[in-house]
């Protein structure tokens, strides 16, 4: 018997915005939240990889803290333009390495997915065994930034082109609670989501949507095939059954030097979270939840 709910938590991508994950798993630790499983994509599966090597949010909050633009930005770049993209992404696979000191999925403590999209199919792919680092290399390459990563025979790009928070790879059959944390990349907060929803309300745009997702092959269809899926992505609405949380940091998205900024965001979008968080444990305890 136990008297917690199973939890589980997607935590969505956004780069330098993504560290309002940080603040947002600090509040859930604090109001006996804690997740069972974490699935990521791009920067979320970053900061999900570092929470599930049993680091502490506080741990986390003060090495972001401590970060600033120049630490990461020249350490992540190399020129990639043979590739079909700015950048190649094999130093961004070295410093995820050292993050994350040459761990394995293997090697974490707590339950890990992380979320890349296939390149050829824009198939979802769901990443939970090996490296971590060519894992979070392949759920980061945003598409024509940097190029993608060959996983067991499949070319991989960020995971974010398919699943922006990706709350559905978590079975609602197998937890209790499913909270989607996000930051910024709703409709209400996005200009671009608006935007392109305006546009594929349209019948040319529909057209040029579909001609977009019939691109052929080479890296200018990659490219071109990935706007399309990231737009079928913007159109998908969220599931009911589960606590969506926007956090909204206010920064730019390669703002790595404001990250206390972001994680405050996040913890306070996570507080405000919290009666309906409570609501629904009292929900599942008074179904027999526990038992």
């Amino acid at each position: 018997m136990t008297s917690s709910p199973r939890i589980g938590v997607a935590l969505g991508g956004g780069s330098a915005r993504g560290y309002a994950h940080i603040g947002a798993l600090a509040s859930l630790e604090r109001h006996g939240f804690v997740p069972d499983t974490i699935v990521g994509t791009s920067f979320g599966a970053v900061v999900g990889a570092l929470y599930a090597t049993d680091r502490s949010p506080e741990a986390l909050h003060r090495q972001a803290a401590a970060l600033r633009r120049r630490d990461v930005l020249p350490r992540v770049l190399d020129v990639g333009l043979h590739r079909g993209a700015l950048f190649a992404g094999e130093r961004l696979e070295a410093y995820f390495d050292a993050l994350l000191e040459g761990r394995t999925f293997a090697d974490l403590d707590r339950d890990l997915r992380v979320v890349a999209t296939d390149a050829a199919t824009g198939e979802r792919v769901v990443l939970t065994s090996g490296p971590l680092a060519p894992a979070l290399r392949a759920s980061a390459s945003l598409p024509g930034l940097f190029a993608p990563v060959e996983i067991d025979g499949r070319r991989l790009l960020d995971g974010g082109v398919g699943s922006p928070t990706p709350l559905d790879t978590l079975d609602p059959d197998a937890f209790d609670l499913r909270i989607a944390i996000g930051v910024g990349t709703d409709a209400d907060a996005s200009r671009t989501i608006r935007g392109v929803r305006r546009a594929l309300a349209h019948p040319w745009g529909r057209r040029v949507h579909a001609a977009m997702g019939r691109a052929g092959p080479g890296h200018v269809g990659d490219l071109v095939r990935a706007l399309a899926w990231t737009a079928d992505g913007y159109l998908r609405d969220a599931p009911d059954d589960a606590l969506h949380v926007e956090a909204r940091p206010p920064i730019h998205w390669l703002r790595f030097d404001r990250a206390v900024d972001a994680a405050a965001a996040g913890e306070r979008a996570l507080e405000a979270a919290v009666p309906r968080l409570v609501r629904a444990r009292a929900a599942w305890r008074e179904a027999g939840g526990g038992v």
